[in-house]
This record gives C-alpha cells, sequence and structure tokens, in this order.
C-alpha cells in the first residue's frame, strides 16, 4: 500500500423523460429547437416554495434519513449521532456547521505533481500507465489518512500529452470496487471518455486510446461511475492531464515545471480526528460537499518558493461542491492567460476569480519586484459565494468569510524568466446562428413543488451500493436518488436524454431555475460563452470552456461543435459538477453520430 509522507504526494431504450408515456422520436433531430417538452415559462409559473417550507421539508427529510441510516437501510454503520448534525445543517447557518481548525499554515513545502511524459512505442505512439490502488496520505501535517490514487496514495501524476501524437493509457484497478477514469476536457470519442459505462472492475485493466486534436490545454482526469463519483473523487482520485500544443513556449510563457509553472489543485475535505476522511456524513451535504481543511495538491495550506519573475499558476478547482473566488491578499491583481479548454486571445487583467468546481484557469502573476516577500493565495469567499444561492444553509461559514490557500514566498530569479505577451491565441468564433437546444436546471425546489410526497420520495429513492467501502472505511454517500434534475428528467443510464448529429454546431441554452447556481459540464467537447442573460460575456470568458457556473435565474447560451462520435453503449454525458448533484439526478447522456 503506498505511503505519502509529509505532503507528497447492450441496447439503450431512448425516451425524452423518465416516465414511460413519453418515447423519443425516432427523427434524430427532434430534440433541436423543434420539441417543447419542457418549456422555460410554465416552469416558472408553477407555485412559489416559500423558503421556510423548503427548509422544514428538509428538515423532516434529514430525521427520516438519519432514522433510516441508524436501521440499516442507507449508510452502512453510521450512528444516530448524525440526527445532530443533520438537524444542525438545516438551521439556515450553514450547512455542516463547521468551525474553523486550528492550524499553523504555511509550514510544509506545496507537493508538485510527477510529470509523465509517456513511453514511446514501436507503432509511434505514447504508452502511459494509471493504477487505482488504496494507500495512506498525510494531507493534515502529522495525520495519516487513508485514501486512493493513481499511481501513489493521493491524486496522480501529470500526463504530458502533444497535441496529434496516438497515446494509449492503460488504467489498472487495484481498488475494492469498480470505477472508471474519465477524460476531463478532453475531445475523445465516447467510449473512450472515461463515462460510467466504462467500468472498470476490481483486479482488471483497461486501455484508452485515442489522438487530442484541440488546443493546448490544462485538462484533468478522474473517476465517473454512476451514483459514485463524488465518493471517489473525494477519495482522492484525480489527476492534471496537461494538453502540449508548442505555443505557451513559442510566446515565452513561463514553462519550467515547478518552478515558475505550478499546478494548483484545490480541494476541501472534512478529516475525522483518527485520520479517516468523512464523506456525507449529515443531511446537508447532499446539496454539496464541503469540508473544513483546504488542500493545495492533496496538502494543507501549504508554501512554495517561486521566483521573482512573472510565475505561472495552473489552477484546478478540483473540490466536489465549493466554490473559490480567488485573490491575491492586498488585492493585487493577477493575468488570466487561459480559461478550461486553451489560452484566451489576449491576457485579461484582474484582482479576484469566481471559480466552480471542475473549473480551470491559468493566472501569471507578476513577481519581479517581489524579491525576499510573500503573497497569499486566498478565497475571498464573502463577497460572492452566500448570494449564489437563495437558500442560507447552503452558505457555511468558509462561504460567509473566506481562507487562505497557498503562501507564495518570492526568491531569486532565474536565468531564463518567461514573459507575458500582448496576444495569446487566436480563438476562431463559432457561428451564433445555429440550431437551438434547451436544458433548464432543477433542484430541490422542484422536487419540493411536488409537496411532502414528492420530498420523500426524491429523498428515500434509489441508492448506490451505500456502504463504508471507501479507504479506511469511508463512507461512500448517497448516490442515486431523485434529487437534482435536468429538463425534469434525472440521470438514467438506461435513457437517451439528446441526440446530437456528428460534425454538426449547435447552441446550447442552459437555463438555471433552481435555488442555487450549478456549473455545467459537457462531454467531448468544448464550447464558447455566447452570452449570459442575452449581455455578452466577460472577457475572461471569452476562450475555450467545458464548465460554465450558471447562476440562479440565469440564462447562458453556448456554442459548440460535435466532432467526436458517441454511440448508445457509451453516450456522452453533460450534467452539473457538483458531485453530489451529479449523483444524485443531475446528469443526462447524449449520443453524437
Amino acid at each position: 500500500m503506498p505511503h505519502a509522507s509529509a505532503c507528497d504526494g447492450h441496447g439503450v431504450h431512448q425516451r425524452t423523460r423518465s416516465s414511460p408515456e413519453s418515447d423519443m422520436p425516432n427523427d434524430p433531430h427532434q430534440d433541436v429547437d423543434r420539441s417543447p417538452p419542457f418549456d422555460l415559462a410554465l416552469s416558472r409559473e408553477s407555485p412559489t416554495v416559500k423558503r421556510r417550507q423548503v427548509l422544514g421539508a428538509v428538515v423532516a427529510a434529514g430525521a427520516l434519513w438519519t432514522a433510516r441510516l441508524a436501521s440499516g437501510q442507507g449508510l452502512a454503520g453510521q450512528r444516530m449521532e448524525m440526527m445532530g448534525g443533520a438537524m444542525s445543517g438545516m438551521s439556515g447557518m450553514g450547512a455542516q456547521s463547521m468551525t474553523t481548525p486550528s492550524v499553523a499554515p504555511f509550514n510544509r513545502a506545496l507537493p508538485i505533481p510527477a510529470q509523465r511524459h509517456g513511453q514511446l512505442e514501436a507503432d509511434g505512439s505514447l504508452a502511459y500507465a494509471l493504477r487505482m490502488a488504496p494507500g495512506r496520505a498525510e494531507l493534515l501535517a502529522g495525520v495519516q489518512t487513508p485514501t486512493w490514487g493513481y499511481n501513489g496514495a493521493y491524486l496522480g501524476p501529470a500526463l504530458r500529452v502533444p497535441q496529434g501524437k496516438p497515446v494509449r493509457i492503460t488504467l489498472h484497478n487495484d481498488l475494492n470496487q469498480a470505477t472508471t477514469t474519465h477524460w476531463h476536457g478532453a475531445h475523445v470519442p465516447g467510449r473512450m471518455d472515461g463515462g460510467p459505462q466504462s467500468l472498470i472492475a476490481p483486479g482488471q485493466s483497461r486501455d484508452d486510446t485515442f489522438t487530442l486534436h484541440q488546443p493546448g490545454a490544462t485538462l484533468w482526469y478522474h473517476p465517473h461511475p454512476d451514483g459514485r463519483t463524488g465518493a471517489h473523487v473525494y477519495a482522492g482520485l484525480a489527476g492534471l492531464l496537461l494538453l502540449d500544443d508548442g505555443v505557451d513556449t513559442s510566446l515565452g510563457l513561463p514553462h519550467t515545471w515547478g518552478v515558475d509553472d505550478i499546478p494548483v489543485v484545490l480541494q476541501d475535505r472534512r478529516i475525522a480526528a483518527d485520520g479517516t476522511l468523512q464523506y456525507m456524513t449529515s443531511m446537508a451535504d447532499r446539496m454539496g460537499m464541503k469540508g473544513n481543511r483546504f488542500l493545495v495538491n492533496g496538502c494543507e495550506q501549504p508554501y512554495v518558493q517561486v521566483p521573482a519573475q512573472w510565475v505561472r499558476l495552473r489552477v484546478l478547482n478540483g473540490s466536489n461542491a465549493r466554490v473559490y473566488n480567488l485573490a491575491l491578499a492586498e488585492s493585487r491583481s493577477f493575468q488570466m492567460i487561459a480559461s478550461d479548454a486553451g489560452l484566451l486571445a489576449h491576457p485579461v487583467e484582474m484582482r479576484s476569480l469566481l471559480l466552480a468546481p471542475g473549473e480551470r484557469a491559468e493566472l501569471l502573476l507578476d513577481l519581479r519586484r517581489l524579491q525576499g516577500r510573500s503573497l497569499i493565495l486566498r478565497s475571498d469567499s464573502g463577497t460572492v459565494v452566500p448570494g449564489l444561492s437563495s437558500m442560507p444553509m447552503d452558505a457555511d461559514v468558509f462561504d460567509r468569510e473566506g481562507f487562505d490557500l497557498l503562501q507564495l514566498r518570492v526568491t531569486a530569479p532565474t536565468a531564463n524568466p518567461g514573459r507575458l505577451p500582448a496576444k495569446l491565441a487566436t480563438v476562431p468564433e463559432l457561428p451564433s446562428q445555429a440550431p437551438l437546444r434547451r436544458f433548464s436546471l432543477q433542484g430541490m425546489r422542484a422536487m419540493m413543488a411536488g409537496g411532502m410526497g414528492g420530498m420523500m420520495n426524491g429523498m428515500m429513492g434509489r441508492q448506490a451500493g451505500s456502504g463504508n467501502t471507501g479507504p479506511g472505511g469511508m463512507s461512500l454517500g448517497v448516490g442515486m436518488q431523485h434529487l437534482f434534475s435536468i429538463n425534469h428528467q434525472f440521470m438514467n443510464m438506461a435513457v437517451i436524454n439528446q441526440r446530437v448529429r456528428l460534425g454538426s454546431t449547435e447552441i446550447w441554452e442552459v437555463s438555471n431555475d433552481a435555488e442555487m447556481a450549478h456549473p455545467f459540464h459537457a462531454h467531448g467537447t468544448s464550447f464558447q460563452i455566447l452570452s449570459r442573460n442575452g449581455m455578452a460575456p466577460p472577457d475572461h470568458e471569452r476562450g475555450w470552456k467545458d464548465v460554465v457556473f450558471v447562476r440562479r435565474n440565469e440564462t447562458v447560451r453556448l456554442a459548440a461543435r460535435f466532432d467526436q462520435p458517441a454511440d448508445l453503449a457509451h453516450p456522452f454525458m453533460y450534467h452539473c459538477h457538483i458531485l453530489e448533484h451529479e449523483d444524485n439526478g443531475m446528469m443526462g447522456q447524449f449520443t453524437v453520430a
């Protein structure tokens, strides 16, 4: 078992709805703006549920859920003490009743994930190998935590993949349960996407082969099993996939790994006194799992030494549910140069950046006059995050205040510093006139519109195996329940929700009818944000994306081209990237053919 010390790091029945009465027609274009199955205006005319009714219903459901756990019908081994956690989480003053831990920050060095460039094969392809296995990691100083990781105890190596080069990645599962590995942001066929249909059984292996022709970008990989994605990622399974096209080096951008090109994987975790990971230990965690310990590359609040020159941070919000409002102490500015799926057209000066789960951003910091000083990267959450939801319990104490993440200690410059170019990349504009496909996002409010019966049916629906079979007995939480939906449809692996024509360009309109903001992610493609509530997006959102953060009562239009095939056996997913929402209904499937 790997240890980490001191921060080391097949037929598919097709329907438009999950009800048996609404079969999907055979017309492959029926979904494209000609079908009105869910009129957004109708959903807005439904009776409004008052906040106190919402909270009261959740409290009642929480009591039943906790009792069910104690009787062995839910999460195996949970105790009745959870009643207090479930109830206190419903008080309207935060989802987890967490307090700020007593910790001396910035005492341990930031772990830098090892790079893997692949082994050149006789056929000219590059071969990589990833092994998913249990281990123990020192996420908190002096505390050993049972975890899962790729090629180590926690997280995984950074896979460097050249643009246009065929690759073969061998995935081996040494865990005690089946899982998958999804290549988030990669333009690959559905059968290589690593979605929930691509399970790897314990002791088994799988080869994924593909060639990436998209722009250079900071992508990532993580598990994607239906109903268990949140638990498997929380246990430690995630890593960076760095697609290289040579543009960044030709521009003179910082690119020395671990020196002036720093990976920053942000996560939050809840960890018991004995070091075990605590996952979904209260009813409120279904709104999104948040922790009170803040990790960067698997280490709590570390420091990193960086040279007094332009320094590049590749930031991934790898948290299950937490939103970060990234800022530098003293309101120092930084330059954003890339979003999820590639470089922007030009740098954008910013003083804060809201980053939702699954989103990435590349930031350049000007440290040329700061030798001998230190800076703090933090989340100024209180100014933005509480307003993302109409339900007070969705925000915890850290969302309402803020917290430090990483200290940067500025040392002497290197001999070959990078630079900030005025122009970065050419971002071709996708047509804004194309077939329109509509999506609406629903949350707990829609479920409660059906009354207490609908609330209880959603809370007590299907369960994803449950049990405390995660690392060190970590709970796998609860999944496959009907809590959150897209187009009033809940995830069903036997249902294809949308069908897209291969080679087509479409406009996807995503409207958020829920009580909170949701990060919307689509597999197999990248998109461009055309508008937010009819207005042009800000400059930093005018590049390639694969996750868009949609606020409540907001409508976002996206343009995407679909050049990768996905058949009935291996469709692509679209879903909320709050993993507990994805695991509990907020996901759909689409084919591209």
